[in-house]
């Protein structure tokens, strides 16, 4: 494992965003990686990726039941998102990956933006659409993916606080682009520190814990937050009997780097950590 600068870039659709992710991955030792790559890890556990974005559409009428995925999905990619960025320098290209977690030093969040003219230029050329059916296109991808980041994690991604830069192609180049992303990589600023990389590390061991209690039958329906620190997990979670506590503490607990496990019963807080 090697700890080092990860880039979390929120972009619209046909916002160029792969032309600049093909870009960094041309600086020596970048990785380039998209949300596909997050859901077909967390899709390895029952599809379940697939099911929560399936029932986005009907998450009003069937709330009860959009609620029970959202928690394991958000877990599983949250873990899926943290193990890539122990591989070494990152780029990940999403829409709300910088919303799975805790501000971190390390982590870069950007906002990647577009004219309309430009997005809707691509649309026709990726997809065969009129101008007219370019445009109905992008107005309602995007409208799907602010209420994705309502629904998920009741942020706006158009809000300009969560990000540390936002980058706007409207007079910029792609290729501009990735030379600014790939210098604010370069910063001092964004570079890891001792304190960083135990607070990613912890975070994920955390997860970890939470990624084996959604994938077991016994606790899967229990919505638990986890804390680790100096290898103690801190569970707050619903009122159980000892039994399932004993369930909770044991499973959570197998998760690699843990020595100790507390649970606390309590108001477990929305899942956004923004």
């Amino acid at each position: 494992m090697s700890a080092a600068t990860v880039l979390l870039v929120s972009r619209g659709t046909m916002t160029g965003g792969q032309m600049i992710g093909e870009c960094l991955v041309r600086h020596e030792g970048i990785h380039y990686i998209t949300r596909e790559d997050l859901l077909a890890s967390v899709n390895g556990y029952g599809g379940i990726a697939t099911r929560v974005t399936s029932s986005m559409a009907h998450a009003v009428d069937a709330y009860e039941k959009f609620s029970r995925l959202r928690h394991p999905y958000r877990i599983l990619m949250k873990r899926a998102l943290l193990e890539y960025a122990q591989q070494g320098p990152l780029a990940y290209f999403g829409y709300s990956g910088h919303m799975l977690l805790e501000r971190v030093r390390h982590f870069v969040r950007i906002r990647l933006l577009a004219p309309m003219r430009m997005r809707v230029a691509a649309t026709c050329e990726r997809l065969g659409y009129s101008q007219e059916e370019a445009r109905d296109y992008v107005k309602r991808v995007d409208e799907e993916r602010l209420h994705w980041a309502r629904l998920m994690y009741g942020l706006d991604l158009r809000d300009p606080h969560l990000y540390d830069l936002c980058v706007n192609l409207e007079r910029l180049s792609a290729e501009g682009a990735c030379d600014i992303l790939h210098h604010m990589m370069a910063r001092p600023d964004f570079q890891p520190t001792p304190e960083s990389i135990v607070q990613v590390q912890d975070e994920l061991t955390a997860t970890q814990a939470l990624a084996a209690l959604v994938l077991d039958t016994r606790t899967l329906q229990l919505e638990v937050s986890a804390t680790v620190k100096n290898g103690v997990l801190r569970l707050v979670g619903p009122y159980l009997s000892d039994a399932e506590v004993a369930n909770v503490r044991s499973i959570a607990g197998s998760a690699t780097g843990i020595r100790q496990v507390e649970y606390e019963p309590g108001y477990v807080t929305a899942f956004q950590n923004a």
